[in-house]
């Protein structure tokens, strides 16, 4: 599907970061991208798909099936794990819920955002909608998502800008999501400008909902469905606000920032082609905010010579960003949400557990006063040198532990996007989180599909995949 020619003269033709990387994505073929890249997108489909099937049954999952079928009882696109269709735009919202609905998907340490939540399902449900697309298409259009979403992060200044109380995933999201259902739809330059103007204008989520919500599970989702939407109209001559990202009045930078100049606008464009910010997408090695898992990494590893019952006060540094994400007090009996965003609970599990996955975060290891004992013992607070740094290493922390002997343990943790993935840990991620939900068969050939499909397959072969019911994940929320 393409733009009108009537669409395509209706926006300005002059240069802009923004219409730059519009052509990018409108004339980038599945033969320009390199191997490694081809490569990456498939690892990290698989990645999302694992996530997408872990929370397609959780509570929160199961209410938001629910509550859009109130208002929406269309067909067309799939609901992962669930043996149902929906409309395409509600299959973007409520997949892309089940992908980030328990912290599990990837992340991008410097783009601030969780990609196959909002690529992955925009794009498929895009490919449904419009009665299918080779595989190798459908590829192409989320390796242009996964490649868009981080460098407007990174124009935007990152997680910066949780520090001011935004979602920056549910922020971001809105123009990854356009950009691959805008390269699944065809879309011209100028037409994917106007699905950007279109989406973009809906970006949002507010970081309040990190405590005690559901909604925070869903804001990838309403993401995803914006982008959707955002590109759909596009296609068919609806217009869009053009050089959304840097228009000097009302546009994202200059709205959510506060000036266009505080905004890194050649983030948005440089190296297009040649430097693939989405090998930068990586793949979480626990169940909790992204901000923890440095510190997570380094308890557990001290925990082979220290056992958790030797530690008797624990400081933890971090930098400012981090500490008002995750440095707050949570107070029992807390919910799964709220433990999966702070850093004493997950300093805690780490010490205790040796691990802060699926089962660090149930109902029952929330009961454990073990848990709520050693958080007492464990202070988080800002710490500038770490700021000081720079923007790219603030999920570096400073952690010093006091033992029962007096001694004094100094640790300096090393950030998660300095921990590189292969295809073995995804493959082992994808098998240990879906063994217990369905059939071998029916995920080997997923695995088989989604790794190696070629031309002779459509993206209407995965969604059959991923259509019928799996098990509950964690039926201890239930």
């Amino acid at each position: 599907m393409t733009a009108s020619p009537a669409h395509s003269a209706g926006l300005s033709s002059e240069p802009s970061p923004t219409s730059e990387l519009c052509a990018f994505i409108a004339t980038t073929t599945w033969d320009d991208l390199p191997e490694e890249v081809r490569r990456r997108t498939r690892l990290l489909l698989l990645d999302g798909i694992a996530c997408g099937l872990v929370g397609a049954h959780l509570p929160w999952a199961t209410r938001a099936v629910e509550g859009t079928r109130l208002v929406d009882r269309g067909a067309g696109a799939t609901v992962w794990g669930w043996g149902t269709q929906t409309s395409p735009l509600s299959a973007a919202l409520l997949n892309g819920t089940f992908v980030q609905g328990f912290e599990l998907d990837d992340f991008h340490a410097h783009g601030a955002l969780h990609s196959s939540s909002v690529v992955a399902t925009a794009a498929l449900a895009a490919a449904e909608a419009v009665g299918g697309t080779p595989f190798p298409a459908l590829l192409r259009a989320l390796a242009l998502g996964y490649e868009t979403g981080p460098r407007v992060g990174m124009t935007m200044g990152g997680a910066r800008l949780s520090a001011l109380g935004w979602h920056t995933g549910a922020v971001f999201g809105t123009f990854a999501a356009a950009a691959a259902a805008g390269a699944v739809l065809g879309l011209d330059a100028r037409a994917q400008e106007s699905a950007f103007g279109n989406a973009g204008t809906r970006a949002s989520g507010f970081m309040a909902a990190q405590y005690k919500s559901m909604v925070k599970r869903m804001h990838h989702g309403m993401a995803a469905q914006s982008g959707l939407h955002g590109a759909a109209l596009a296609s068919a001559g609806f217009l869009g606000t053009e050089r959304l990202i840097e228009h000097e009045y009302g546009g994202l930078a200059s709205t959510i920032l506060g000036s266009r100049d505080d905004a890194d606008l050649g983030r948005l464009t440089r190296g297009l082609g040649s430097e693939w910010v989405m090998m930068g997408i990586g793949i979480k090695r626990h169940a909790c905010l992204i901000m923890l898992h440095s510190t997570i990494d380094a308890l557990i590893e001290l925990r082979a010579r220290v056992p958790a019952h030797r530690v008797e006060h624990v400081r933890i540094g971090v930098s400012e960003s981090v500490a008002r994400r995750s440095a707050w007090k949570l107070e029992p009996p807390g919910s799964s949400l709220g433990a999966q965003m702070n850093l004493r609970f997950g300093a805690a599990v780490a010490l205790l557990d040796g691990s802060a996955y699926t089962g660090q975060f149930s109902r029952e290891s929330l009961s454990r006063p073990e848990v709520w004992a050693l958080m007492d013992r464990i202070d988080v607070s800002h710490d500038s040198a770490i700021d000081d740094l720079g923007r790219d290493r603030r999920f570096v922390t400073r952690i010093e532990l006091r033992l029962d002997d007096g001694s004094v343990v100094d640790l300096t943790s090393t950030p998660p996007q300095d921990v590189p993935f292969d295809e073995q840990q995804v493959l082992d991620k994808f098998r240990g989180l879906c063994e217990p939900l369905a059939e071998s068969e029916r995920l080997r050939a997923i695995e088989s599909l989604v790794l190696h499909g070629g031309a002779d397959a459509d993206a209407r072969d995965l969604a059959a995949l991923l259509a019928p019911p799996v098990r509950p994940a964690m039926p201890d929320l239930s």
